[in-house]
């Protein structure tokens, strides 16, 4: 919707569309075609109506005399005989009275009869021919207005050929001020740059195109130029030249409150939407782990612990895992590898491990797969088996010496001691 003011009386010449005319009471009607509208009147255009105005001229229509009329002879009066060239000597006598500033109602008698001026006849310069002992003048007011010939002025013309001087009045152009909606897409955690002055028309304003206020969810007539923010949403700055930016919150993929904007030319204004989608990128996510145990130890766990899912269409389950050589194993399948221990992982991520008696050192690596249901990662189980202090049951015999003391029997031992199972 733009609203168009108008300057100079027009005529409406037609109207597709809806168009409102604005009262002085601030209620509006539709506008109808053949209306004449005043300077200062206010219009409501849809942005996709049209409106044709055309120069409104209240003046009075000139008539043309027909020339081709014939004359009709009056009754009691000389006629003179149309050649189409001759004029009568009592006519010429007038028209020099005329042409000398000379009042004819001064010098000539008129008929009772309605009788032409006859040359030589009384009254001046002729008499009038059957004029009437009893004859006299009339004086009439004047009522309307006329122009009077003035002394000099040639009351013989030449006609001049009636041009048609109608032309087509010229629409008178309304204002083309538009500006179309922004549909755009920012993957989540990007950030959106753009312009929505692109698909501006504005061809006839007074000023570029530009951008004054926006609105943005509870921010309501912000400032072109303002940055504003919603929690756990995002931020949007929407400039006077219809630049913008929209950097949306981290991991946020949801909905976002639309964006209005009011373009304006200096003269109308129009309103557009900008429409902003975040398109999701799945998260999942899941940390490698690492165990230590004491050899003959167990050990449990669960491999899902660190793992990240916030926008997964399912929960992360394990769905296979590879110990050493042996590769995909299906998720909750007992594993044994002889010398080195038995392992096992379920599709909820809990596992357990139990060495084989006496290993000691690192178990061959073990990973496994992840999933959400969409996308899928691999992680990385590493444990490793720490031996005890084993005693060393290597057998040795031991050399004794006896001696007689004072105070009783002493052994003494030349060798180290072992002990021998």
């Amino acid at each position: 919707m733009r609203t168009q003011v108008i300057d100079k009386t027009v005529v409406v010449s037609s109207i597709e569309g809806n168009v409102q005319i604005l009262l002085a009471d601030g209620s509006s009607r539709p506008l109808q075609k053949g209306e004449i509208l005043q300077p200062g009147a206010r219009l409501n255009i849809a942005d996709d109506a049209k409106l044709l105005l055309a120069p409104y001229d209240d003046s009075p229509t000139a008539t043309t005399p027909d020339s081709s009329a014939p004359d009709v002879p009056v009754p009691g009066l000389q006629q003179v005989p149309d050649d189409g060239t001759a004029t009568s000597p009592e006519i010429a006598a007038l028209q020099q009275s005329i042409l000398q500033g000379i009042d004819p109602t001064q010098n000539f008698e008129a008929s009772a009869a309605g009788g032409a001026p006859a040359a030589g006849g009384g009254g001046g310069i002729g008499g009038v021919a059957g004029a009437s002992g009893n004859g006299g003048f009339v004086t009439i007011d004047r009522t309307g207005d006329a122009t009077i010939a003035a002394a000099g002025f040639d009351t013989t013309y030449q006609t001049e050929p009636v041009v048609d001087t109608e032309q087509l009045a010229e629409p008178l152009l309304t204002n083309e001020l538009s500006d179309e909606g922004e549909q755009l897409t920012v993957s989540e955690g990007g950030v959106l740059n753009g312009n929505v002055l692109t698909n501006t028309v504005n061809t006839d304003g007074p000023e570029a195109a530009s951008v004054p206020i926006f609105s943005w969810g509870d921010n309501i007539n912000v400032t072109a130029g303002t940055s504003v923010t919603i929690d756990g949403v995002g931020s949007l700055i929407v400039n006077s030249d219809g630049s913008f930016t929209f950097t949306p919150a981290p991991n946020y993929d949801g909905a976002v409150p639309p964006v209005t904007y009011v373009v304006t030319d200096g003269v109308d204004t129009v309103t557009s939407t900008l429409t902003l989608t975040i398109d999701p990128i799945n998260d999942l996510s899941d940390g490698d782990e690492a165990f230590s145990i004491a050899e003959d130890t167990s050990v449990l766990g669960n491999v899902l612990s660190n793992s990240v899912n916030p926008d997964g269409p399912q929960g992360a389950s394990v769905v296979s895992y590879s110990w050493g050589d042996v590769l995909g194993i299906a998720a909750g399948t007992i594993t044994t590898q002889e010398g080195i221990g038995t392992l096992i992982i379920n599709s909820d991520g809990s596992f357990s491990f139990t060495p084989s008696p006496d290993f000691s050192g690192a178990v061959p690596p073990i990973s496994y797969l992840v999933t959400d249901g969409e996308d899928t990662v691999t992680s990385v189980l590493t444990i490793n088996v720490t031996p005890l202090g084993d005693i060393d049951f290597n057998a040795q015999a031991l050399n004794v010496v006896s001696t007689e003391t004072d105070a009783g029997l002493q052994v003494l031992l030349t060798n180290t001691v072992t002990i021998s199972d």
